[in-house]
């Protein structure tokens, strides 16, 4: 891996595609950790923010460089697929692209690939080592998964993004973001409450929507899937 692309380009880009994150989501797009988890609540943003994490990072190479989205099956890479397709279309750098995500690629003018991979196929997850992985609904992957996601960036020192909602409060995915709560220098998680998506809840955590939700949601519900 290369040196960081620098702020004043990150900031450029995110310019260009008209893109201002929330209080909440700018300490996780700056975030350069090489290991990254996020817990967040619905319509917090998720897919938003991991698609503009690999479009903050892709220009860190000096060659082509490899990138994947994984999840559970293809369908649940969609949400990411469609905003980087859009992203780089706004940037004016989208060169091909499938019409279908079962297996999808997108391919940037500088020959940069990013390529769909579905954790059912094990195989998919054996190929040429990526730079970086975006992890679509990871809380939804399986803990063997995510060592396998761990182990094929390891060849090139390269940073894996994980992001979903919490499935339960048990599980490797909870315990990863308790875990990576505490400062490390590889490992960092965050969490990405519904209401910190000031765009749909202007009031953030007061926002009478909000409030209303938290009324009538057991905790646990409240918790998991609109704190995350």
């Amino acid at each position: 891996m290369t040196t960081e692309t620098s702020s004043s380009i990150v900031e450029y880009l995110f310019d260009k595609l008209d893109f201002k994150p929330t209080e909440k989501q700018k300490p996780i797009v700056d975030c350069r950790k090489r290991f990254i988890l996020v817990a967040g609540g619905e319509q917090a943003g998720k897919s938003m923010v991991a698609s503009k994490y690999l479009v903050s990072r892709f220009l860190e190479n000096e060659e082509p460089g490899l990138y994947w989205l994984v999840a559970a099956d293809y369908e649940r890479t969609r949400a990411e697929f469609d905003y980087l397709v859009q992203d780089f279309a706004t940037l004016g750098i989208l060169a091909e692209v499938t019409k279908r995500v079962d297996p999808g690629r997108i391919i940037l003018a500088d020959g940069t690939k990013i390529e769909m991979k579905s954790a059912k196929d094990p195989r998919t997850l054996a190929m040429r080592a990526p730079d970086g992985i975006l992890g679509c609904e990871a809380s939804q992957l399986d803990l063997d998964s995510f060592y396998r996601l761990r182990g094929r960036v390891a060849p090139k020192r390269g940073w894996l993004f994980l992001s979903g909602t919490f499935e339960g409060s048990l599980g490797w995915y909870p315990q990863l973001f308790s875990s990576w709560q505490v400062p490390s220098e590889d490992e960092k998680s965050f969490s990405l409450p519904a209401f910190s998506n000031t765009y749909l809840y202007p009031e953030g955590a007061k926002d009478p929507e909000i409030l209303r939700l938290k009324t009538m949601a057991s905790d646990d519900f409240f918790m998991e899937r609109i704190e995350g």
